[in-house]
């Protein structure tokens, strides 16, 4: 029986190194020209895509057995996250004074 050849990419730690280049390199192609300030909410959101396909991969790979750090990272970056817009939240509300 012929066995199948495997690409490198079949590997999850393969494939998490070119998921993480790939973001390297988009990052350093967006940030590269001339930034105004929309075009740095654009390339903000950008990342955060990739980020989020990054991670997700991650969430995959996990569930399909392969243990790796990168699930618990991703556990504290939404919590870390969370904690963020709950303080950026409580401090956009307006203070009131009590006096007694």
């Amino acid at each position: 029986m012929k066995q199948t050849p495997k690409n490198r990419l079949s590997q999850p730690s393969e494939f998490i190194k070119m998921m993480v280049i790939i973001l390297v390199f988009v990052s350093v192609f967006l940030f590269s020209k001339k930034i105004s300030e929309e075009q740095i909410i654009v390339n903000l959101i950008v990342l955060l895509i990739l980020f989020f396909i990054l991670q997700l991969v991650f969430v995959v790979m996990y569930k399909k057995g392969v243990r790796s750090g990168a699930f618990w990272l991703l556990i504290l970056i939404i919590l870390a996250g969370l904690a963020a817009g709950i303080t950026i939240w409580y401090m956009l509300q307006p203070q009131q004074i009590i006096i007694h």
